[in-house]
């Protein structure tokens, strides 16, 4: 191990090293009870930096020793052993495991830290061993099915984050995202600023009890990340490069080429629906399958290694180096990815002060197709082939008239869209800081922390469309293709710092904490606009420097706890935005908890069957103040673009108008409730049970409608409304079968949820709501609703007939309200986009040096709106006379629909159960024993990610956040090689 320890820091770090020759000792850590060996023990000298870690079989290797030093072994779920060296030369330990487990598991909290058996609040940790198995490129695929009532919904495209919702969403256009802190820094868009592999553990915060202590930020939940940091003694390496295969899980069903000839060319399909001949005569002898045109598979590379230990043996350090390679299915799009970072962990005077130095770089670059090739490739006729033989528009084939003239509402050759079309970005993000914790030698009961970060981004990017693209001309009739461009930086400063007390009074503990936040953003952005556009004009109005959004905090919390058996929790922030008026400038928000480890008392002591029991209750109120139109209450004017001059004679005259106001905007606010329970039955089943409820108010809103005269605009930035949600969630864990060659977990963890509106703005009014939910169909139809009463998002629908054969009626709806009118007081509030109960279920075995892993996650109850049928099933579609024919959507045999009106968009006949059963990733790895020498291990794994899906949906995919279909970039199904080194 000395020449590689000597090799990594001469040849990657070119640090010197000076090694002594001092005792040595080897050994072996296993389970007291089993015998079975226990991997990743630390094994540190007592008051010294230095440590080993055990290997895969338990084995350790120590050197530097003296006789009287004392070894310190210490594993999650056992408790610490300490033994005396005195010179043997090998010696076996033998750990016994903690009478509950739960008790010693650490969960990050809002400033600090707790240990599970305290903690007051709804949180859940996950460690590397609970993240999802498999390539998981984001973050949030470690956590994806993994923590009860969190969901969320990834995207497809390379690179592409998620959206996450803990417990639901408490706000309706606010933002419901979660706070994201990463080693103690909130960061904006934080999720993606972390390499995966970089991560140690991830707590999740879902009640206001337990995020209160944010504020403001915290209404969506908390999730805080801890990152690996520098460890103490020699450097070891960890190595891994996976690869993978990216393919298309499903295609949008469509109608082939033969079929639309046989049905367009077919006499008496021409007489029935009047289809014009000479569109009839312009089909083509091609049988192109356009999504085969525009998907395919590809290869995903991924990199990464890091290094972690002491420097010098004094310093700890962790380097991390990244890089990921991810080209889409959707030709042309690609993402490019390099992660670094460094942290440094050096302690002062005995421990009384730990330094946290962290540095984060990210360098992304994107190439974004045009995903409107795939409504497209839905769309275009099947008949035409994908190149033209007359050498026009780049040699694509696309439609003409018959003056050869473009027909520029046709459908476009998707390819030509996704070939003809350069739109690149490229971004840079620094994320650092440094933490400071000092406790006083006078007191140390007493520590004061010090952060300071800073979150600098910047991204540009440019796009631009061939000249030979049919969608480049002007209205001057000639092809100069477009290209624009266009920047955009935002920096955010953060200064935090805080007392906290800790304190063990006989049989009672204190834990204080006070102090002060300041956090200022800043941001900029450029667009140039259409630089070919022979009518554009660059000027000053195309940069846009934001007002700088400030958030001074002050905060507290108190724990205090009684004989590890009654704990109580306070926490109260005051935030002060100037996101809002002085007179709603400023909120408080506190959040209470309160613990009873009923497990601790005197008449459960000689239980065996109930092992471990905890109640909890929470409550607490956190805030909001996210909205894409900040400081509505400052009067702006705007004034007109050159050509809008007017001029009196000899004066130019620049017009200058109001622009929206309101300062009455005020902060949302989510008041949050919880009962949970958590428990361990004979020492084997670990779970909790939590029950909560949130209330909102204030809902924060863009384009609610205003009175007539009421403002500057009918429509603009307000409260308007209250939500009620209400929940249930249920985790499990357990070791099904736990022995020397065999053992196999299980987590399972389930969700269930009831959401209503409890009050809009026009409530009082004849309005049945606010709409939501844009579809394509017509010009600016919705078909949501936000009503009171009902759950948000509702799908506003007609409820339609159907006939003896069981085919919907076109045009023909249920008269509701009976007055032998059909009109839009006939539609009704039909089915919800969200789910009633979310299930997640994992299972790890290992068999000797095999192991084998399963996520499933399953959603019930959440429907979808299909407005790919919806938009293009109807026949006319494909034969009306204004475009050349399109592709007949296969909706039209099942429903007969030959024209676009007729309320069609608004038929509950395209609300679809959406509900789902998914396995999200199996893998099997096998682990190699000391392959390249003593304390090295290897780990080689296969695997397939978005492996099955079940689903009565026959759209591409049952899982579209908001429940809308219209058309999404797929998700991949993946084919997973990787390998794994550390020595």
């Amino acid at each position: 191990m000395k020449t590689i320890y000597n090799k990594l820091l001469f040849f990657l770090l070119m640090l010197p090293l000076t090694a002594l020759a001092q005792a040595t000792l080897e050994g072996k850590v296993v389970d007291a009870k089993s015998k079975q060996s226990l991997p990743g023990v630390n094994v540190v000298v007592q008051g010294t930096q230095s440590g080993v870690s055990t290997d895969l079989d338990g084995n350790f290797k120590i050197g530097k020793l003296k006789k009287g030093d004392k070894l310190v072994f210490s594993f999650v779920g056992y408790k610490n052993q300490t033994i005396t060296f005195d010179g043997q030369k090998s010696v076996t330990v033998a750990m016994e495991e903690e009478a509950n487990t739960l008790q010693e598991v650490v969960v990050q909290v809002g400033y600090g830290s707790v240990k599970k058996k305290d903690a007051t609040g709804a949180v859940e940790v996950l460690t590397t061993k609970e993240f999802n198995r498999g390539y998981n490129s984001t973050v949030e695929g470690l956590l994806n099915g993994r923590a009860a009532g969190v969901t969320v919904t990834q995207g497809g495209s390379p690179g592409a984050g998620a959206t996450i919702r803990i417990r639901g969403e408490s706000s309706l256009y606010a933002s419901n995202d979660p706070l994201v802190v990463v080693d103690g820094v909130p960061v904006a868009n934080g999720i993606n600023s972390v390499n995966p592999n970089d991560i140690e553990t991830i707590s999740v915060l879902k009640d206001a009890a337990s995020t209160a202590i944010y504020g403001n930020r915290a209404s969506g939940g908390v999730i805080l990340i801890t990152t690996k940091k520098g460890a103490k003694g020699e450097i070891k390496v960890n190595a891994s490069t996976t690869f993978t295969v990216n393919t298309l899980a499903k295609k949008i069903n469509t109608t082939s080429a033969d079929q639309f000839r046989a049905f367009m060319t077919n006499p008496a399909n021409i007489a029935q629906y009047n289809i014009d001949p000479n569109r009839v005569a312009r089909l083509g002898t091609a049988n192109t399958n356009w999504q085969d045109e525009i998907f395919s598979n590809s290869v995903t590379v991924d990199n990464f290694v890091s290094m972690r230990g002491a420097l010098f043996g004094k310093l700890p350090t962790s380097f991390s180096y990244g890089h990921s390679y991810i080209p889409g299915i959707l030709e042309t799009s690609k993402y490019d990815r390099t992660t670094m970072a460094l942290r440094l962990n050096p302690s002062f005077f005995k421990d009384h002060l730990k330094i946290a130095v962290n540095a984060n770089m990210t360098v992304t670059k994107n190439r974004y197709a045009d995903e409107g090739a795939i409504r497209d490739a839905i769309n275009f006729d099947p008949t035409q082939p994908v190149y033209s033989a007359n050498g026009a528009n780049g040699g694509y084939f696309e439609w003409y008239d018959t003056s050869n003239q473009p027909i520029f509402l046709a459908t476009d050759n998707p390819v030509a869209k996704l070939y003809q079309r350069n739109n690149v970005g490229k971004s840079y993000r620094f994320l650092s800081n440094i933490q400071a914790d000092y406790k006083f030698h006078f007191l140390p009961e007493l520590k004061v922390t010090a952060i300071a970060a800073v979150d600098r981004s910047y991204g540009e990017g440019t796009n631009e469309l061939s000249n030979q693209s049919i969608n480049g001309f002007y209205n001057s009739g000639n092809n100069l293709g477009r290209y624009s461009y266009s920047s955009g930086a935002n920096t955010q400063k953060l200064l935090d710092v805080y007392l906290n007390y800790t304190k063990t009074f006989g049989k009672f503990n204190v834990d204080v904490t006070a102090g002060h936040s300041y956090q200022e953003t800043n941001s900029d952005s450029f667009n140039s606009g259409e630089t070919r556009n022979p009518n554009n004009i660059i000027n000053s109005n195309n940069y846009t420097l934001n007002p700088a959004v400030k958030l001074e905090s002050y905060f507290g919390k108190a724990y205090f706890g009684y004989d590890n058996r009654y704990l109580v929790s306070f926490n109260v922030r005051q935030d002060i935005s100037n996101n809002f008026a002085k007179s709603n400038r400023s909120e408080i928000f506190p959040g209470a908890s309160f613990a009873w480890n009923v497990s601790n008392e005197s008449f459960m002591k000689d239980s065996k069957s109930l092992t471990n029991l905890k109640v909890r209750l929470g409550w607490g109120v956190v805030g909001q103040q996210a909205l894409p139109t900040s400081f509505s209450y400052i009067p702006q004017y705007l004034t007109a673009s050159i050509g809008s001059y007017y001029q009196f004679g000899s004066n130019v005259v620049v017009p200058v108008s109001p622009l929206f106001y309101s300062d009455i905007v005020k902060w949302e606010t989510v008041e949050s409730s919880n009962l949970g329970i958590d428990f361990e039955l004979y020492k084997k089943v670990k779970g909790s049970l939590d029950f909560y409820q949130k209330n909102s108010k204030d809902l924060l809103a863009v384009g609610v409608p205003f009175p007539d005269g009421a403002n500057l605009s009918n429509t603009g930035p307000r409260n308007f409304g209250s939500l009620r949600v209400r929940g249930i969630e249920l985790n499990l864990n357990t070791d099904v079968v736990k022995t020397d060659n065999f053992t196999w977990n299980l987590n399972f963890n389930t969700n269930y949820q009831n959401r209503k509106m409890t009050s809009t703005a026009v409530d009082g009014t004849d309005s049945p709501g606010v709409a939501w939910g844009g579809i394509a169909g017509g010009v600016g139809n919705t078909i949501q609703i936000q009503s009171t009463g009902y759950a948000p998002s509702s799908f506003y629908v007609y409820e339609q007939v159907y006939g003896t054969d069981g085919k919907p009626l076109e045009g023909v709806y249920v008269d509701r309200n009976g007055d032998g009118i059909i009109n839009a007081k006939d539609m009704y509030r039909y089915k919800k986009p969200y789910a009633d109960f979310i299930f997640g279920l994992m299972s790890n075995m290992t068999y000797k040096n095999w192991d084998f892993s399963m996520a499933w996650r399953a959603s019930i109850g959440n429907y979808m709106y299909d407005n790919i049928s919806s938009s293009l099933g109807y026949l006319t579609n494909s034969t009306n006379q204004i475009t050349p024919l399109n592709n007949i959507n296969p909706s039209f045999f099942d429903t007969g629909f030959v024209n676009e009106g007729n309320n069609r968009y608004f038929s509950d006949y395209y609300i679809k159960d959406a509900s789902f059963i998914k396995l999200d990733n199996i893998s099997v790895g096998y682990n190699f024993k000391e392959p390249f020498g003593k304390s090295t291990t290897a780990k080689l794994s296969l695997g397939v990610q978005n492996a099955l899906i079940i689903s009565k949906y026959k759209g591409i995919d049952p899982e579209i956040y908001g429940g809308i279909d219209n058309t999404i970039y797929p998700r991949a199904r993946m084919y997973v090689l990787g390998c794994n080194v550390n020595f």
